[in-house]
């Protein structure tokens, strides 16, 4: 329970009562005294209505399979749900009942989990590669200069300064080879800086294995190999000396390939055809390929690799100047506030988008907030979803709501809710400031109940329309109650999956949408680009995968997906290692959708045109065409606030390597906002991150609706 038990004031209050919604579950027992607000004010059923608008296109509830036979969603929601058994138990359940009891499949699944264990070394490497390299050249260096010092040292002391000497050089030329090769260090220090590190890592290291003595030194008799071992020749024995120079002959094959394949190996696989082609050995094969449109067609599989996927658009802010309303908006906005530099204070020794994202999130801890819960129906499936509403405090700690000041409704991450540490960084400084923050919880996230089969899915937009229709409702009534010829702006923010969310929200909606203005921070545009984002499915979706599944599947909803999935697909969700993946069954599969691809252009702002940067093998658009589909018809000033560094959530998903087009497109409300680093929900800034925690990003969208409030 979050409901917090701080006492209420006269215009918080109000601020309830205008809203009316129920403070408690509807679906839990209730007394019917105190633990509900006046619902008059809200008894607005429109909601099924309202939703024609984007329900049927955002899948609110797609195409379902009931005894293995389809039935399609044609809106009538009554009929749909009488046909569906009751939904299971939810609550966590045994690793060895998910496997059937199969000691065999649950070892089996216990087998994917080296892949975070394996991510997480990696990263680590990649977060200190800039300063380890140096450190280990430095050493080796120190060690060159001062071999020549160390005559007479006993075996053993040799054999341990060797042993010194191959770990520091298999550090050096690992993280040389990260700086060399990872698109986020060339990305911010070009080729040459990882080469010459790499170069000279690699100089060192065959200088090092050379120089090393052996154990067969000099050991023709008793005595020459006494004299020998006291002398200090007697070093290394020569297997190990060996495995030490295949180590440094592996590092340099698997970097050069690595290099070689910077552009996604295609200059690599004409050479080999070449060379076959020379040889005269005919290599063909007679698979069929699989059709795009097939059932059976994943993505995943078919997508090439980018090799070092460098950013070719520019950062900056990107807006319609045609646009008058944006114009001002922008004239408000303070360019510090929308410019992420060392100059305007972002955190100088953070150097790669891994830094910006990672650091945050290991050492940023905000104090927990106090939200009071109600609930709201979004009556096209039955659903009811949880608003955390955190108030302001006055002077005497009792909780107020301000009607001068912008009311924001928050969409959260991955797995997240209103304890998300950024989130709640959000509400801290907006209640500072007076302001009223509603955080929506995803249906089935923060332990609220799900009544149905309708598990969280990225492409349902109507749980966004139902919250903010229901907020927008209220604060018309409360502004008339109180004879204000304005009401509040309600303003939208969305983290990562929710700024996905909000972002498909107000493309599809259009003119419908109840927001006054919103804000997509490190949520893609068109997430058909991360098919290919190889990196962020290697590095950085493993650990989240397998949190999301042992939070969601293993601890709530493993009967439902049990129930719904084949044993086959159900295994495959257990030993997933992307979030991609997850999606194939846990989504796509759950959920009916035709494809991966289908989902992700669903769940996109972009995904009603081909997709750009020829992801697909087509064409791209033509960038000077007016195709640019359903997000020209945002309504509301939208800001899209990216870093091209962005680890999780790739640059590509911009969608467009033409984003002044993009901005210049319909009626010109849609705002890019792209910054150079930052990395995913990140932003550092100050010598201690911690400090400031997420401030410059949670500042820049409380600029962001300041500076609407006031050209409005």
């Amino acid at each position: 329970d979050v409901s917090s038990e701080r006492k209420l004031d006269a215009t918080a209050q109000a601020f309830l009562d205008h809203l009316g919604l129920p403070l408690v579950h509807p679906l839990c027992d209730n007394d019917g005294s105190e633990d509900t607000v006046d619902a008059a004010a809200g008894a607005h059923h429109d909601e099924v209505e309202e939703l024609s608008f984007i329900g049927r296109g955002a899948f609110e509830l797609p195409s379902i399979t009931i005894h293995n036979s389809p039935v399609k969603n044609d809106g009538n929601i009554t009929r749909l749900t009488s046909q569906l058994p009751p939904p299971p138990i939810i609550g966590s359940i045994s690793l060895l009942e998910l496997h059937d009891h199969s000691i065999g499949q649950l070892l089996v699944t216990a087998t994917t989990m080296t892949a975070p264990t394996i991510a997480m070394f990696e990263l680590w490497l990649r977060f200190f590669a800039v300063f380890l390299c140096p450190l280990c050249l430095a050493w080796m260096l120190h060690r060159e200069i001062a071999a020549g010092t160390i005559i007479h040292a006993t075996s053993k002391t040799r054999e341990m300064e060797d042993n010194k000497k191959i770990a520091v050089c298999i550090a050096a030329l690992a993280s040389s080879a990260v700086l060399f090769t990872d698109s986020l260090y060339v990305y911010e220090y070009g080729r040459s800086f990882g080469f010459s590190l790499f170069l000279m890592s690699n100089i060192m290291a065959l200088r090092c294995a050379s120089s090393m003595t052996t154990g067969r030194a000099n050991n023709k008799g008793k005595e020459n190999k006494n004299r020998a071992k006291k002398e200090g020749r007697i070093g290394l024995p020569m297997p190990k000396k060996l495995l030490f120079q295949c180590a440094i002959s592996i590092f340099l094959f698997l970097t050069t390939v690595v290099f070689l394949r910077s552009d996604g190996g295609h200059a690599m696989e004409a050479v080999l055809q070449r060379l076959l082609s020379a040889s005269s050995i005919n290599v063909s094969t007679n698979a069929e390929p699989i059709s795009s449109d097939s059932k059976s067609y994943n993505p995943l599989d078919h997508m090439p690799n980018p090799g070092i996927d460098l950013p070719t658009i520019d950062p900056g802010l990107y807006y319609s100047s045609s646009n008058p309303f944006i114009s001002s908006i922008v004239s408000h906005w303070p360019e510090s506030s929308r410019t992420y530099s060392v100059e305007n204070g972002a955190t100088p020794y953070l150097l790669t988008g891994d830094q910006r994202t990672g650091i945050p999130f290991i050492v940023n801890k905000v104090e927990e907030q106090e939200y009071v819960r109600v609930w709201t129906q979004n009556r096209f499936d039955g659903e009811y979803l949880a608003l955390d509403i955190a108030f302001p405090t006055n002077e005497k700690g009792v909780f107020v709501h301000d009607l001068d000041t912008p009311v924001y409704l928050v969409l959260h991450g991955l797995n997240g809710g209103s304890h998300e540490e950024y989130v709640k960084d959000l509400v801290k400084r907006r209640r500072a400031e007076h302001c009223t923050v509603i955080v929506l919880i995803a249906r089935g996230m923060m332990d609220t109940k799900m009544a149905g089969w309708n598990a969280f899915h990225g492409a349902r937009t109507g749980d966004v329309d139902i919250a903010a229709r229901t907020l927008r409702r209220g604060l018309s009534s409360l502004a008339d109650a109180n004879q204000r010829s304005k009401r509040q702006i309600l303003a939208g923010v969305g983290y990562s999956m929710g700024a996905i969310i909000l972002s498909n929200y107000v493309a599809r909606s259009g003119t419908h949408c109840a927001l006054d203005a919103a804000m997509a921070i490190s949520g893609g545009l068109d997430m058909r680009q991360q098919l290919n984002f190889k990196r962020s499915m290697r590095l950085w979706q493993p650990m989240l995968t397998f949190g999301l599944r042992d939070d969601i599947i293993i601890g709530k909803y493993g009967r439902h997906y049990k129930h719904r999935l084949t044993e086959d697909q159900f295994l495959k969700l257990l030993r997933v290692t992307s979030i991609s993946a997850l999606d194939v069954e846990a989504i796509v599969t759950y959920n009916s959708f035709d494809s991966l691809l289908h989902y992700y252009s669903e769940m996109s702002a972009m995904g009603d045109r081909d997709p750009e940067f020829q992801l697909l093998g087509s064409t791209d658009p033509d960038p000077s065409g007016d195709n640019w589909g359903r997000i020209a018809n945002v309504s509301i000033p939208f800001a899209v606030l990216q870093a091209l560094d962005d680890p999780l959530v790739g640059w590509r998903t911009v969608g467009t390597d033409n984003p002044q087009g993009m901005v210049d497109s319909g009626t010109g409300n849609l705002m890019l906002v792209l910054t150079k680093a930052g990395g995913h929900v990140g932003w550092p800034l100050g010598n201690n991150p911690k400090k400031l925690a997420w401030k410059w990003m949670n500042d820049a969208a409380r600029d962001f609706f300041l500076a609407v409030d006031m050209a409005r």
